[in-house]
C-alpha cells in the first residue's frame, strides 16, 4: 500500500494495490483488521482504519502501520484521537524536512494518548464513528442533490424548447 492509496481511501475510493513478492524484511507486517495506517509524508497526516480493501497488504516506506493493543486501547478510539485537530497539530509540528515533510516514527511512538476505561473508549469511538458516518452520508446526499439539480435544470430547458417549437407552428 502506497501513500497515494491512502489518499484515495480517504476520498472514498478503492485502491488498486500494487502486487509483488512478500517483503523479505522483519518489519513487514501485513495489514489486519483494527490496524491504523498513518501517512509519514504530506502536509496533513492522513490516517485510515484498516478495512476490507487493504487487509493482507503491506505498507510502503511512506506509511506507518500502527497495531493497537486491543487489551489496552480500542482501535476506533485511537483513530478518533489521532484525527483530532489538536493531535493533528502536534503531528504537524513534529514533521521534519522541506518540501514533502516527513513525520519521524518517534513522534508517534512518544505521543501521550489518554486512556480512559475501555467502556468509555468504546463510547467515544462510537460517537466519533457516528459523526464520520453522518459526514459520509451528507457528502453522498450533496452529490445526489447536485445530480438532481442538473437534471431538473436540463428538463426545464427541454420543456422550454418544446414550448417554443410548439408556438412557432
Amino acid at each position: 500500500m502506497r501513500l497515494s492509496d491512502l489518499s484515495g481511501l480517504k476520498a472514498g475510493k478503492t485502491p488498486a494495490l500494487a502486487t509483488g513478492e512478500v517483503p523479505d524484511v522483519a518489519r513487514a507486517l501485513f495489514i489486519e483488521p483494527g490496524d491504523l495506517i498513518v501517512a509519514a509524508r504530506g502536509q496533513a497526516t492522513d490516517i485510515f482504519m484498516a478495512g476490507d480493501p487493504v487487509l493482507g497488504a503491506y505498507v510502503s516506506l511512506d506509511l506507518y502501520l500502527v497495531r493497537p493493543d486491543a487489551s489496552k486501547v480500542d482501535p476506533q478510539f485511537l483513530f478518533a484521537f489521532l484525527t483530532l485537530p489538536s493531535t493533528q497539530s502536534l503531528l504537524a509540528a513534529g514533521k521534519q524536512g522541506s518540501g514533502l515533510a516527513r513525520l519521524p516514527k518517534e513522534v508517534l511512538e512518544k505521543m501521550m494518548v489518554p486512556l480512559p476505561p475501555t467502556d468509555v473508549q468504546r463510547l467515544i469511538a462510537g460517537l466519533a464513528c457516528s459523526f464520520e458516518e453522518e459526514g459520509r452520508l451528507l457528502k453522498k446526499l450533496s452529490e445526489l442533490n447536485a445530480v438532481l439539480g442538473r437534471e431538473v435544470v436540463a428538463r426545464a430547458f427541454s420543456a422550454a424548447a418544446t414550448n417554443e417549437s410548439q408556438k412557432e407552428r
